[in-house]
């Protein structure tokens, strides 16, 4: 009866710390290596930026036509940037709250989103990656988009004056 009850404590103890291995042990267990891709070369500089404040975003496209995957990948990465800036101003709005009524809140909160749409259009490519398949002649293009911190603080700053 000891032995059963070993044996059954010391296979529970294997599946335990089976089910603890890391994600890159387990990932090599099925034949999985880890890579580089672009864009995960470009998250890399996004994080970096993203710890700056800079509101970014990524974006990707595939087209037949260079010019096309170019201009859906930087909609695509506006369209991240936009997310990001959104974040960023309900933190600053969370904190001019605490200094304001109500009333103000909205009016800064109505400003600060139309200032920041119209400089949203200023955002501009920091890094583009592209790639062409020379089987299927398509062209794949990762852009990253930054919007100057500058530009956007100007934004936050007009808003809160108005």
């Amino acid at each position: 009866m000891n032995k059963l009850i070993t044996v059954l404590i010391a296979g529970t103890c294997a599946m335990f710390l089976a089910g603890c291995a890391s994600s890159t042990q387990k990932a090599a267990q099925g034949n999985y290596k880890t890579v580089t891709t672009p864009a995960s070369e470009l998250e890399q500089i996004k994080d970096k930026l993203a710890k700056d404040d800079v509101p970014c975003g990524i974006g990707m496209a595939v087209s037949n036509d260079e010019m096309v995957a170019r201009t859906q990948a930087a909609d695509e990465a506006r369209t991240a940037v936009a997310e990001a800036m959104k974040t960023q101003i309900s933190r600053y709005k969370e904190q001019y709250a605490k200094n304001v009524n109500g009333e103000a809140q909205k009016i800064w909160e109505e400003k600060a989103n139309e200032y920041t749409q119209q400089e949203l259009s200023g955002a501009t490519v920091y890094k583009t990656i592209t790639q062409f398949n020379e089987d299927e002649g398509k062209y794949k293009v990762y852009a990253l988009i930054i919007m100057n911190p500058d530009v956007f603080k100007k934004a936050v700053m007009q808003a809160a004056n108005s």
